[in-house]
């Protein structure tokens, strides 16, 4: 077994900076509240049936955030909710027994994708937002069904031509937390969680707004699809991530790929800290892809650890999709990027992409496991510690301070950074 402990300093992608550690605490301030409510008892929600309560949720919320906001008890129990509207000074309180689950249909006949959304279609910026355990240090669940519908979207790729759902979709709220659950996915499609920014028409006054202070706290996701994960950040600022897990996907995926915000050039991550990352067989506990959005800066990450993915921290140069028809656009950027603590386990059961078989050496890409799933990516060998994923010949446009990488049960000549001048050949016959 290779156990190696080196600062590593690669004059093109990494610079000098030091890190500043950042205290262990967040954004989000709690707030007072003083009606407490019960969504069984007090609101007539039958939690052992498998109907749509989601009217019966959003009475309660609409009603109690007019009244000044309160808590709201989600007991023991099964419930089925879809497209729920989160407003002003809620919180949502979920016992450790509480299975919430997305009610489909709605999202079959009524559009949508996420089972919380917030902030997207509000004249005004939703403030004061917590959903999180009932019990101190326990966690609710959340479980995902498998999807096959078909959506009729992108009929030329399978996987993205089905429905995809996220459990939260946040736009233009201010102070929120989200915090202590388990999500049981079935390889669907898009991140469990969603940050995002307002594009809309139907919003106008408030397009540009995203969300601001809040932490995002002990979240597993277990079999997740490649490419998604826990969560998602295309649009934030001062939001804290600690203790987040995916099992498959990406734990912390902090890209700007969105090709109409790209087009449009709003949006971006900024300040965000994050702590306590973790991937097992999947893509990358941490990812860095800016597409062209040029405002992503001041990123601190501590204790990145990924085992038996492609790598522990994945960093993508700037892209220009062909999606994209803003003319002029430039690629993106990340600035001012410090990762301290990267820990990488070879495994065989990663995510690959097909594009990156070429990084792994002949005697690896023979591991690379046919699947016939329909799937984005294959299951193979871990590549690296980090991984530098521009295509061929394309420049290193950013840089970042990557300190203290560890690698375990990696062949010795392994690169702690592998870039685009490491790819080979592809000798694999997958397809």
């Amino acid at each position: 077994m290779n156990n190696r402990l080196k600062n590593v300093s690669l004059a093109l992608l990494i610079s000098a900076t030091s890190l500043q550690v950042f205290a262990d605490n967040g954004y989000y301030k709690d707030f007072e509240t003083s009606i407490v409510k019960n969504l069984v008892t007090d609101y007539d929600v039958d939690n052992s049936d498998q109907k749509d309560d989601t009217q019966k949720l959003q009475s309660a919320i609409n009603e109690l955030s007019q009244m000044g906001g309160a808590e709201i008890i989600i007991p023991a129990g099964v419930y089925y909710f879809m497209n729920v509207e989160l407003k002003s000074n809620i919180k949502l309180l979920i016992d450790e027994s509480a299975s919430i689950r997305p009610y489909l249909q709605a999202m079959y006949d009524n559009g949508g994708d996420a089972i919380f959304n917030v902030g997207k279609h509000n004249d005004e910026v939703v403030k004061n937002v917590a959903v999180t355990s009932l019990q101190k240090d326990k966690r609710f669940i959340v479980q995902l069904p498998a999807i096959t519908k078909v959506s009729s979207a992108n009929p030329a790729k399978p996987f993205n031509n089905v429905y995809g759902i996220k459990v939260f979709h946040f736009f233009n709220i201010e102070n929120f937390l989200t915090s202590n659950m388990n999500i049981y996915d079935n390889n669907t499609k898009y991140s469990a969680m969603s940050l995002n920014v307002i594009l809309t028409d139907k919003n106008k006054a408030n397009r540009g707004k995203l969300p601001t202070s809040g932490d995002v706290k002990n979240i597993t996701i277990y079999n997740a699809a490649y490419g998604y994960g826990a969560v998602q950040a295309q649009a934030a600022n001062k939001v804290y991530f600690e203790n987040i897990e995916s099992e498959g996907g990406a734990a912390l995926r902090l890209e700007t790929g969105y090709a109409p915000m790209n087009n449009m050039q709003l949006g971006g991550v900024t300040n965000i800290k994050a702590k306590d990352i973790r991937c097992i067989n999947g893509s990358a506990a941490l990812t860095l892809s800016p597409h062209t959005i040029q405002t992503n800066e001041n990123i601190e990450a501590h204790n990145i650890s990924a085992d038996g993915c492609n790598f522990a921290v994945r960093i993508a140069t700037g892209f220009i999709s062909k999606k994209n028809t803003m003319e002029g656009l430039k690629l993106g950027v990340f600035k001012n990027v410090s990762i301290d603590g990267i820990d990488a386990t070879f495994g065989y059961h990663s995510q690959i992409l097909h594009k990156d078989f070429s990084l792994l050496s002949k005697d690896l890409q023979r591991y690379i496991f046919r699947t016939d799933n329909a799937l984005e990516a294959l299951e193979g060998p871990s590549i690296s510690a980090v991984g530098y994923v521009g295509g061929p010949g394309q420049p290193i446009n950013y840089e970042a301070s990557l300190t203290n990488i560890k690698m375990y049960g990696f062949k010795a000549d392994t690169k702690e950074i592998i870039t685009p001048a490491d790819r080979g050949k592809v000798y694999t016959t997958e397809e």
